[in-house]
C-alpha cells in the first residue's frame, strides 16, 4: 500500500489524536518499509539510506547528509510528491509534541529572487493550520557557498491550543530556489526544545548533491541546443 505524503499534510499535523492504534501501525509500517525495503519476488531494491565512513548517509546515491539520531523516522516520497525526503520525531509531552524537517526542492512560489520568494512563501506556509504566524528573524547568509536567506517564525492557534516554531532556509541552486524546513509543534503550555533544531542545522550544513537534478540536466540540454 503506497501513500502520497504532501508537505501540507506533514507540516500541518494530520496525525490527530483520534487516530486509532491500527492507523498508527499502518503509518509506522509504511515508513519502515520505505526505509528498509520489503522482501518480495521483485528484484531487490537498493537501500534508501546507506551509511558512509564519514558519519553521514547517502540517500539513493543522490544526496549525502548527516541524519538525525535513533528515534527519528524517515519520510520520503519518490513518486512526484511535494517533497522528497525528511525526518519526523514524536516527542515526550502532550499532543502535538513533535518535530519534522525536510528538504523541499519546490518551495511555494515562482520568483527566482530569494527575498521575494521568502515573502511569498510566508503567505502560504501552514496556511490551513490556523496559525497566526510572525517572522521573528530574517537574515542573509551563505550555505555551501550559495546565497541564502534564513527565516525564523513563531505562531499560535488558541482554538486548538497549539503553537509552532519554524526555521526555514531558502538558497540558490543554479537558476532555481530550494528550501529546508523545520517545524516544531507544542501545546500552548509546552516548552520548545532546541535539540531537534540542532539536528536540523547539522542536516542542512552537511547536505550535498551527488548528482545533477532534472532541471540542471534540462538547462544543459537547452544550452547545447542553442550552441
Amino acid at each position: 500500500m503506497k501513500k502520497k505524503i504532501s508537505k501540507e499534510e506533514i507540516m500541518e499535523r494530520q496525525m490527530r489524536t483520534e487516530w486509532s492504534l491500527a492507523t498508527w501501525g499502518i503509518l509506522l509500517a509504511f515508513i519502515g518499509g520505505l526505509s528498509f525495503g520489503c522482501a518480495t519476488m521483485a528484484p531487490k531494491k537498493p537501500l534508501v539510506l546507506t551509511l558512509t565512513d564519514r558519519g553521514t548517509v547517502l540517500f539513493l546515491d543522490k544526496y549525502e547528509f548527516k541524519r538525525p539520531p535513533e528515534g527519528w523516522l524517515l519520510m520520503q516520497n519518490l513518486e512526484g510528491g511535494d517533497f522528497e525526503l525528511g525526518f519526523m520525531k514524536f516527542e515526550k509531552g502532550d499532543f502535538p509534541s513533535q518535530t519534522t524537517f525536510m528538504y523541499d526542492d519546490q518551495p511555494y512560489g515562482g520568483s527566482r529572487d530569494l527575498e521575494k520568494r521568502a515573502k511569498y512563501y510566508c503567505t502560504r506556509f501552514l496556511f490551513n493550520s490556523g496559525m497566526d504566524l510572525r517572522v521573528t528573524k530574517q537574515e542573509k547568509l551563505t550555505i555551501n557557498d550559495q546565497d541564502a536567506i534564513a527565516l525564523s517564525l513563531d505562531g499560535e492557534n488558541p482554538n486548538r491550543k497549539e503553537k509552532a516554531k519554524s526555521k526555514i532556509y531558502f538558497l540558490k541552486k543554479g537558476n532555481r530556489i530550494i528550501s529546508f524546513v523545520c517545524t516544531q509543534w507544542r501545546p500552548l503550555n509546552g516548552a520548545f526544545s532546541q535539540e531537534p533544531f540542532d539536528h536540523f542545522e547539522a542536516f542542512v550544513s552537511s547536505f550535498k548533491f551527488l548528482k545533477k537534478d532534472f532541471y540542471e540536466e534540462m538547462e544543459e540540454k537547452i544550452k547545447e541546443l542553442k550552441g
